[in-house]
């Protein structure tokens, strides 16, 4: 059989590989974490990041404010010259403070978000079938949301700036900011999980006796709260809008500070087109790792509310207090390969979207399209089928659109210049989400789809950077 479905493969530029049915070690190890040491990966390892990422996050935002964007300026300050108090550090970095302008502001945003969500046209679509044959469906009003949410907007900015007010209060306020949507954040995350244990929305959940890993992990794979779907508004329509209006409110807050400052101006376009072009793609991402594998959890939840305001917004943020001038010619250059990047990143995706669509028949770059159909059996038992494609991009390397992705977030962090390593911290980390990504994604497609995925795997030999990895 192995030699008959290669032959096909060369000659039609499609295979249909089916997995052992009999085999359900995928479906144990989708549910199952593996490891070593259980009470490190389900205890320590979730206690630390859940301790350690808000303070991760607030030391970035008093860098930037109090120690001039020097990280060595910041460490000499906590170990060596005693200037700030073990009260300083709880109080600046791990109280939860609660700054109700900062409450009121984010938990309207949230109700506009839920009613926007609600109210909004648009097609329904459906996401990936679940391994209990659950069918998450949505409506495709992800566009129409943002681009009324930009002009909704620059319309309250002009009524404040006539009443001598500014959206810039949040800059002003930015620590108190983050701090209280921190603890907004927790609470969140609590409450997601008890409703994972005790009302979960669908079979898609999974709950143990360790309520700490349930917190970190998350419990539902799809919670709703009268039919809202809690991962699309915390990750879709407060996280990634408020990646937009905050770098559009760092970047007026340099305006006001500095007058027109390229740097900031570049910074705050390339991330609002590579918005524009998120949304767009809105019911794309619904069928990503983030929504089909991650629970509702601390990891994501809380990730989409604090870390995206923090860490994602980083280089706009920073660019307040170090402005950087660039030239005509700089910013040509970067806003050209910056635009490219989103082309290319939007244009891999459509591929994928194309094929599925049509089934497998259709060309890319001209050509029929090559693909293998990987069949794969569901945990009641059912079968189901995916589309892998082999074609265009996808032929490259398995994720190859993480490539223009990372060129993106270096060109809009390059407008701050190369004198401190603080605004590249968000390109660093995401390398680091992106590879570790690629590799949970491989695992997880190898369970899944077993014959499949390695014939995938020998068709399409690099995971990202061909040649490299």
């Amino acid at each position: 059989m192995p030699n008959q479905s290669e032959d096909k493969f060369k000659h039609k530029k499609s295979v249909d590989l089916t997995t052992d049915h009999n085999d359900i070690s995928h479906q144990l190890s989708i549910h199952t974490r593996q490891g070593h040491n259980k009470f490190w990966s389900e205890s320590i390892f979730p206690l630390i990041l859940c301790f350690s990422c808000p303070f991760f996050v607030r030391s970035i935002v008093f860098i930037c404010g109090h120690c001039h964007g020097s990280i060595i300026e910041f460490f000499s300050r906590l170990f060596f010259d005693q200037t700030m108090t073990l009260k300083h550090v709880l109080e600046n970095f791990f109280y939860f403070q609660w700054h109700w302008p900062s409450v009121i502001i984010i938990i309207s945003f949230l109700i506009y978000a839920i009613v926007m969500t609600m109210i909004l046209p648009g097609e329904e679509y459906a996401g990936p079938i679940t391994d209990t044959g659950h069918v998450p469906i949505y409506r495709n009003n992800g566009f129409i949301y943002y681009i009324v949410s930009l002009i909704i907007f620059i319309l309250l900015t002009i009524v404040l700036k006539l009443n001598h007010l500014s959206p810039t209060y949040i800059y002003d306020h930015w620590e108190e900011f983050l701090s209280t949507v921190n603890t907004f954040a927790f609470l969140l995350c609590f409450f997601v999980m008890l409703k994972g244990k005790y009302m979960p929305s669908t079979d898609d959940h999974r709950s143990s006796s360790n309520w700490l890993t349930d917190f970190y992990r998350g419990v539902e794979l799809y919670p709703r709260i009268f039919n809202i779907d809690i991962k699309l508004i915390t990750n879709c329509r407060y996280g990634m809008l408020s990646w937009a209006l905050l770098s559009s409110i760092f970047c007026m807050k340099t305006f006001e500070l500095h007058g027109y400052t390229d740097s900031a101006l570049v910074t705050c376009l390339l991330t609002l087109v590579y918005l524009t072009k998120f949304f767009w793609w809105e019911s794309g991402y619904m069928k990503t790792m983030d929504i089909i594998v991650d629970r509702a959890g601390f990891y994501l939840c809380w990730g989409c509310l604090v870390w995206v305001s923090g860490l994602y917004t980083l280089p706009s943020y920073f660019l307040v207090t170090h402005p950087n001038k660039l030239g005509p010619v700089l910013t040509i250059i970067i806003l050209t390969l910056g635009f490219l990047s989103i082309y290319i990143n939007y244009d891999c995706d459509q591929q994928k979207i194309d094929v599925r669509s049509s089934n497998g028949q259709c060309k890319v770059w001209g050509k029929p399209a090559q693909i293998i159909r990987a069949k794969y059996v569901l945990l009641n038992g059912k079968q189901s089928e995916s589309i892998l494609l082999a074609s265009g991009y996808w032929a490259i390397s398995r994720h190859f659109h993480y490539i223009p992705e990372l060129a993106l977030a270096f060109l809009w962090s390059c407008p701050c210049g190369f004198h401190y390593i603080l605004p590249y911290i968000y390109f660093i980390f995401l390398y680091i989400l992106l590879m570790h990504r690629a590799h949970r994604d491989d695992q997880k497609c190898r369970l899944k789809y077993g014959i499949a995925w390695d014939k995938y795997c020998q068709v399409v030999r690099w995971k990202v950077w061909p040649g490299i990895y």
